[in-house]
């Protein structure tokens, strides 16, 4: 119901409400927007993520917007929504969003023609706020395609420590870990991870067709 209010008690700035009553009288407290916009800057914050969203209506989305967009723009701190069905929620707060916004302008162009001076109209939250799909890697037919995968399995081969890793190791097999996890990043990083083990674990300290069959061996 008080967006700023919850990421405040998150930050511990202001005790959490005791029962129900207090969180339905939340107007009566001060706002603390700007201890929160300074603790998170000072300590750089750089990600917000916001679970359970499917715990809020798209108008609560729709009114809020605004603020996270200052926060992404001003202090460079990305926004995750993570709930059941949260792409579904903020398509639909950004619709209501844009008609907050329409309903802004056709009052600013009503007061214009009236003579009376007008109200700033804030830039869209819609236009702020992009939204980021996060669909499974893929390995087509096109260069461009394949140039990508290629590219995450590069840098995962950076990332391992194993003492007789071969170069393109993960590379060479882009096919196979491609098709054994479907180019979803999560299974994707368990079979990498879980064939790392098993080289440690083995003493081959390399990542072969051996490591990957026995990974996602476990993955099914």
């Amino acid at each position: 119901m008080n967006w700023v209010w919850e990421i405040s008690s998150f930050l511990g700035l202001n005790p959490e409400p005791k029962n129900l009553t207090e969180v339905l009288e939340m107007r009566r407290h001060q706002d603390v927007t700007l201890p929160v916009n300074y603790v998170l800057e000072t300590a750089q914050t750089r990600l917000l993520l916001i679970d359970d969203i499917n715990r809020a209506s798209p108008q609560h989305l729709a009114n809020v917007l605004p603020y996270f967009d200052y926060l992404r723009e001003k202090l460079g701190i990305s926004i995750v929504f993570c709930g059941t069905g949260a792409s579904h929620r903020l398509h639909q707060a950004r619709i209501l969003a844009q008609d907050l916004i329409r309903v802004s302008e056709e009052n600013r162009v009503r007061l214009e023609r009236a003579g009376q001076p007008a109200q700033p109209v804030s830039p869209s939250p819609t236009a702020l706020l992009p939204v980021t799909w996060l669909h499974p890697l893929p390995l087509g037919t096109k260069i461009e395609e394949q140039e990508m995968f290629r590219r995450v399995l590069a840098s995962f081969e950076a990332d391992l420590s194993l003492y007789r890793l071969e170069e393109h190791a993960l590379s060479k097999h882009a096919a196979t870990l491609h098709q054994r996890t479907g180019g979803y990043f999560k299974a994707l990083t368990y079979v990498i991870s879980t064939a790392a083990v098993i080289a440690i674990r083995t003493g081959s300290e390399n990542i072969t067709e051996k490591e990957i069959n026995a990974a996602t061996a476990q993955l099914s």
